[in-house]
């Protein structure tokens, strides 16, 4: 006993449980923000001034999230526990900002060429070159947005390891 106050025991069920939970949470917060900037972009008028809450709390919350977890060493775990998929780590997040920014582009290409063309011919020329624009913008963009922090973080993680494995093997020695 130290200073009047007991040490509390935790049951790693509870614990493990809690984490659950907080986990389902953060999804929560996470899809009701993505549906809030969803409806605000579409359906209210304003643009993006309306939307800057919802995507500073998508980005905050991520980036605490990767950086912490980078931090306490267990990034490089998490990463090992889904590359035991057929694709890497890498090559999957390389695939998904391709995905998105493909996307992204025909959304925007098909929008913008409706909206501001006037006739067949100009909203072909319009589609295909803001189609072009976009994906030479968007990829490398998504790219350095969902690959680079990822793998900085994963490189992180692995040295936060590496300096747990040798301070026990220390220890072991001691």
């Amino acid at each position: 006993m130290r200073f009047g106050f007991k040490k509390r025991q935790h049951d790693e069920r509870v614990t493990n449980l809690q984490n659950k939970i907080y986990r389902e949470v953060y999804i929560l917060v996470l899809i009701i923000c993505g549906l809030s900037i969803v409806y605000k972009q579409f359906f209210v008028d304003g643009g993006t001034q309306q939307i800057w809450t919802e995507v500073i709390i998508v980005v905050v919350s991520s980036v605490f999230y990767v950086g912490r977890s980078a931090m306490l060493g267990i990034f490089s775990d998490e990463v090992e526990m889904r590359e035991s998929s057929k694709l890497s780590f890498n090559k999957r997040n390389f695939f998904i900002s391709l995905f998105f920014g493909v996307g992204f582009s025909l959304l925007l290409a098909i929008r913008n060429s409706l909206k501001y063309a006037e006739g067949t011919q100009e909203t072909v020329y319009f589609f295909l070159s803001i189609l072009f624009g976009c994906l030479m913008i968007y990829i490398p963009v998504l790219f350095a947005i969902m690959v680079l922090p990822l793998a900085i973080a994963k490189r992180k993680s692995d040295q936060v390891n590496e300096q747990e494995l040798e301070e026990m093997d220390d220890e072991d020695v001691r």
